[in-house]
């Protein structure tokens, strides 16, 4: 089933439970800073974290394994059992428990452990990641894919599998010329990542670093022609994509005479 475009803007649920009100104040601000279309949600106890979820699901939930009347990890051992409340990323918000627990669901990426809650960096990645899971759970023509700063969208050699287009945020493309990592331009909002791969048929011709908090749209190989016929003005911007780089090769050439 193809996605209308007005389902890329539905709003993105959060929940944080922490005990700790300065830290639920520095995610919100965090969160809502970087993400435009954030709704944001609160609790400080498990009991009223289980109510919110079952009534209100987030898209993600962010919680503290020290909670009163139920603690973190019985939490989301409780939410991981109702089936009604299954479409969603948990992001807990400390060191994983030595005994081993949500195995299956850290392996899938439902739930990730944030072994160091004040690092905003890794926060960043992990809420990108969480995002990342919850938009590609649905069966749709395209998806929205989200990068923290520093973030690698695909390596050189790699197996190209989906083209991109930028919607916020700024990327580097890099080649490696020997040891030497060469900056080869930035890639900004509207422009297409990753076409020559799926025109050329071949592996990645160089790495793709996010620069900022970007958010992109991701097009499946096998749906790009028919994207592109159904979208033209998406095929207008691989075409001005195309033509730019092409300039800009151009241009490089010329300055090596």
């Amino acid at each position: 089933m193809a996605v209308r475009g007005s389902e890329l803007e539905d709003k993105k649920v959060f929940l944080i439970v922490s005990a700790d009100e300065e830290r639920r104040k520095k995610y919100t601000e965090l969160i809502t800073s970087k993400y435009s279309n954030a709704t944001l949600f609160q609790s400080s106890d498990g009991s009223d974290a289980l109510f919110r979820i079952q009534n209100f699901p987030p898209h993600v939930l962010l919680i503290e394994p020290a909670l009163t009347k139920v603690d973190g990890i019985e939490t989301v051992r409780q939410v991981l059992a109702k089936k009604q409340v299954q479409d969603f990323s948990i992001i807990i918000l400390g060191q994983a428990p030595e005994k081993d627990v949500f195995v299956e669901e850290v392996v899938t990426g439902k739930v990730q452990f944030l072994v160091e809650p004040d690092n905003e960096v890794e926060l960043d990645i992990r809420i990108a990641r969480a995002l990342n899971r919850v938009t590609h759970t649905k069966q749709t023509e395209y998806n929205l894919h989200f990068l923290a700063p520093h973030e690698f969208l695909f390596k050189e050699g790699d197996v190209a599998q989906h083209v991109f287009i930028v919607r916020r945020g700024r990327l580097r493309a890099v080649k490696t010329n020997g040891k030497q990592a060469v900056v080869l331009g930035e890639i900004g909002v509207g422009e297409f990542v990753g076409e020559m791969a799926h025109i050329n048929h071949e592996p990645r011709s160089a790495s793709v670093q996010a620069i900022d908090d970007c958010e992109l749209i991701e097009i499946p190989n096998g749906s790009l022609d028919m994207v592109l016929f159904s979208r033209p003005a998406w095929a207008h911007a691989l075409v001005a994509t195309l033509s730019r780089r092409l300039r800009s090769t151009s241009e490089a050439l010329a300055k090596g005479e």
